[in-house]
């Protein structure tokens, strides 16, 4: 997970935006479930972590922001969000599979 963090740092520093403790938060959680994950689980998972209760709109900035740099997938049938597996950066147009089961997702 420290190498995936560290090439989103460098990916951010490259494009001249700021990975902050925040965003970089909200991925690295997304990063450890290594699985889609709605808003609202995020802003649990991501308030046991920081110890206090994160407004909404703060993970929905967060998250805007990974999306538009390339570091998170959205995944709109399931309103839901992925950290990209496949390393960060420009990917070409990206299909999932999603198992039905068990909400497992595959790039």
């Amino acid at each position: 997970m420290a190498e995936r963090l560290r090439e989103a740092t460098a990916l951010c520093q490259t494009r001249g935006v700021r990975l902050t403790g925040q965003r970089a938060l909200v991925l690295e959680v997304l990063i450890e479930a290594g699985r889609a994950l709605g808003a609202y689980d995020l802003i649990d998972l991501v308030a046991a972590r920081a110890a206090k209760r994160i407004a909404p709109i703060t993970i929905y900035r967060a998250l805007e922001f990974l999306v538009e740099n390339d570091l998170v997938h959205r995944i709109e049938s399931r309103n839901a969000f992925l950290a990209c597996p496949g390393g960060h950066g420009v990917h070409p147009q990206a299909v999932f599979m999603i198992c039905e089961t068990c909400g497992a997702v595959s790039e």
